[in-house]
């Protein structure tokens, strides 16, 4: 039991990470920038090295590189600042946490999410790397609905440019290429 209790206060603080970042500049000078508006961090997130450190005590890297990618850091007027706005309401509290799968090093918890009036289910798998005592979120269900951990859009490929069926090839050069000669 004392297992679960432990998830239960871990998975709750690794999801307020992100909202308590996001929502930590208030009061604070705001630039604007091709229409958008700014705001700086505070000092102890004001660079980007600190917020990862903070995202890794609890996240992997993949997750963590998501969450970094959905703050939209942006340096102006050499302070890191994150766009100025309201905070999308996210369910962060556990409600009630089950152990779904147990081995050595990992564990998947399914967790019921609350907060702000709505209510989700979410999957975990926790990892315990080499000696650590602590456990790391290396997975988490539910990524594409929540803005927090949407992945990145692949770039789109370049179409390929329409060439008419009937339309006559490209003439080559004749004759031979004059090659310089080094001096």
């Amino acid at each position: 039991m004392d297992e679960l209790r432990m998830f239960k206060q871990f998975i709750s603080s690794a999801e307020h990470v992100w909202t308590q970042i996001a929502s930590s500049p208030t009061g604070k000078s705001v630039y604007t920038v091709n229409g958008v508006d700014y705001t700086p961090l505070p000092e102890k997130y004001n660079s980007k090295r600190k917020i990862s450190r903070i995202f890794r005590r609890y996240w992997g890297k993949q997750l963590t590189d998501a969450m970094m990618r959905n703050l939209q850091l942006r340096i102006l007027k050499g302070k890191l600042c994150i766009p100025y706005g309201g905070i999308p309401p996210f369910p962060t509290t556990v409600q009630s946490l089950q152990v779904r799968a147990i081995q050595p090093n990992q564990r998947v918890v399914q967790a019921i999410l609350v907060g702000k009036g709505k209510k989700i289910t979410v999957d975990y798998r926790l990892i315990k790397t080499g000696n650590s005592t602590s456990f790391t979120i290396m997975k988490r269900s539910g990524r594409q609905l929540d803005q927090r951990f949407r992945p990145a859009t692949p770039v789109a490929a370049q179409p390929k440019p329409y060439i008419h069926p009937k339309a006559a090839p490209q003439a080559k050069p004749r004759g031979r290429k004059k090659l310089l000669n080094t001096p």
